[in-house]
């Protein structure tokens, strides 16, 4: 018997109404292993598994997150929406709700709404990733103007020390200023990023593809 099947069996012995009974699972077991379905790419029977804690319990947004998560698996994207947004509703400051959200919004191709999300959701929570992931998109469509916004947006907001700043902006700018044709601003990301990280294969291989030699002189700063 596999762990995955092992884990399946244990969380129906636990709530015995899963099976043969018309009451609504229990809610903390069943997102488990609804979970562990997605996690298995088993989406289908995920969706089957917490729709009945959805419909009975509205308001708890984790089964409501991984439902709309396992909808958006089985491209059900409507329905994956009203799921993921409920969530959001009710943990507003989860960003992996946030993103997932997100991600429904692109494959919608509903991008200004995504936008308005990931903007709201970096501006009230301090969230730089919120900003990256909206630089992302973004990137994706083409939208050069909103990424350099984006980016920067992260980089500004970015307050960490050390090892617990992120280098994605970084990294994301440097690449948009080669695209761009701007390889002074590009390699100048790249040594903030590598102040931030020395020890990032990425930042590594990009600043001795560009011929620089990696040791502490090398290193900027943070910040915009």
């Amino acid at each position: 018997m596999t762990y995955f099947t092992k884990f399946i069996v244990a969380a129906l012995l636990a709530t015995p109404c899963l099976i043969g009974c018309k009451s609504t699972p229990p809610i903390e077991s069943t997102t488990a292993a609804a979970q562990h379905y997605i996690d298995f790419d088993r989406c289908q029977e995920a969706a089957d598994l917490i729709r009945p804690v959805v419909k009975d319990w509205p308001g708890e947004w984790q089964a409501q997150f991984i439902y709309g998560k396992a909808e958006l698996c089985l491209g059900d994207l409507t329905e994956a929406r009203h799921a993921l947004e409920a969530a959001n509703a009710r943990n507003p400051s989860n960003m992996d709700v946030v993103f997932a959200l997100a991600d429904c919004m692109q494959k919608q191709k509903d991008i200004p709404e995504v936008y308005l999300l990931l903007r709201n959701a970096g501006a009230e929570f301090r969230s730089a990733e919120a900003y990256v992931k909206l630089a992302a998109i973004a990137d994706s469509v083409g939208d050069m103007d909103s990424e350099k916004t984006a980016l920067l947006a992260a980089i500004e907001m970015d307050e960490g020390y050390g090892m617990n700043r992120i280098i994605s902006p970084y990294l994301e700018m440097a690449a948009l200023q080669d695209k761009l044709a701007d390889k002074t601003e590009a390699l100048r990301r790249l040594r903030q990023a590598y102040g931030v990280n020395p020890n990032d294969p990425r930042v590594q291989a990009a600043l001795e593809a560009r011929g620089q030699v990696l040791g502490p002189t090398l290193a900027l700063p943070g910040g915009i």
